[in-house]
């Protein structure tokens, strides 16, 4: 049966509730990428398959059909040693821009950093939108790609460039989540950084993909890394896409750090006091701005410094950068207090000039 056929024989079988074979779902997620196929049959399989509930082997077909299809941005000598942190989104809590501050600590410890991220869909202020406010430009030729690796070790990879093949389902997923209904295309995103980087910390706004994706992306080749979720204090909010020191982390492990079942993080681990989610709330880009600011000088809220500390701590222990998660603060905390990463923002602007 060739591609075009596929779709139409696999939404039956999703919709009986079976798990589809690794080709057909090949196929179909070749197809579903075309302009040529219809919204309402693309529509009709993702819906079938949210309603299914994807398998950790549905998520990792995906991770890679899409990683084939994004465009290369060559980078395969630093992806060995590089990390990317991202979160899902999607968990309606507005908070500051946490990973993407993280990721900028992180590349100021020498560690090289390729940050996959998109526009705000959820929030006043996704991570390009902070990424271009310090002066970051979304697409860059390769060559700058590359030169900002050598100089900054840092690189921010803009989605909606490397994936060209999620155009044609952009109208569908908006049409789906008018309708409240949550597709993989909600959590797919920071699994597919083109670069494929060696290293991962990775929030998810529900905890009932922790393992599934954990598992997909050990099975392409993550080399170690965490899949996240946060338990905060907060009773209107069921939890966060990122660690926080508000309340307990659920934490699944990738690759070298593989765990064999789900487990549960509380601040102390870091060393840090359980703080106060509502300190982590973010705003639009000026408001994230002052908030970077804040942070830079020392005069943020406890919760929120500590909150980006133990990431900043996690991330470094992933990759490698230190030995364990006390080491990881004590290294943050240094970089943070001693002004290197102020100092890294102002080669960024330097570089950029």
């Amino acid at each position: 049966m060739n591609d075009k056929d596929q779709l139409s024989s696999s939404i039956p079988k999703l919709k009986l509730g079976y798990d589809i074979p690794k080709d057909e779902l090949s196929c179909c997620i070749r197809e579903i990428t075309q302009e040529t196929v219809s919204f309402q049959k693309k529509k009709d399989f993702l819906k079938a398959l949210a309603q299914k509930g994807e398998t950790y082997e549905e998520f990792s077909i995906f991770i890679r059909e899409f990683r084939k299809m994004a465009i290369d941005p060559e980078l395969q000598d630093f992806a060995p040693n590089a990390i990317d942190l991202c979160g899902t989104g999607g968990d309606k809590a507005h908070s500051f821009n946490i990973s993407t501050f993280v990721s900028f600590i992180v590349a100021s410890a020498g560690v090289p950093v390729i940050k996959h991220g998109n526009r705000s869909i959820s929030s006043k202020c996704g991570s390009a939108d902070l990424i271009e406010a310090i002066g970051i430009p979304l697409n860059p030729p390769v060559e700058m790609i590359r030169e900002c690796m050598k100089s900054l070790n840092y690189t921010f990879l803009f989605a909606p460039h490397f994936h060209p093949a999620f155009k044609h389902i952009a109208p569908v997923r908006k049409a789906l989540a008018e309708e409240g209904i949550i597709t993989i295309f909600n959590l797919l995103g920071p699994t597919i950084n083109p670069a494929k980087p060696a290293y991962q910390l990775l929030g998810v706004f529900d905890p009932n993909y922790l393992a599934k994706i954990g598992q997909a992306l050990t099975s392409n080749n993550v080399k170690a890394g965490l899949v996240v979720h946060g338990k905060v204090n907060d009773s209107n909010i069921g939890g966060v896409d990122e660690l926080t020191a508000c309340g307990e982390n659920q934490v699944f492990g990738i690759g070298e750090l593989a765990m064999k079942q789900i487990e549960r993080w509380q601040p102390e681990r870091w060393q840090v006091k359980n703080g106060d989610f509502s300190d982590l709330g973010g705003g639009d880009i000026a408001e994230n701005l002052q908030i970077m600011r804040s942070l830079l000088k020392g005069n943020a809220p406890d919760s929120l410094r500590n909150t980006v500390l133990v990431n900043a701590s996690t991330a470094l222990w992933v990759q490698g950068k230190c030995a364990s998660l006390e080491e990881g603060i004590e290294l943050a905390d240094s970089l943070l207090i001693n002004g290197n990463v102020e100092q890294w923002l102002g080669k960024v602007s330097d570089f950029f000039k």
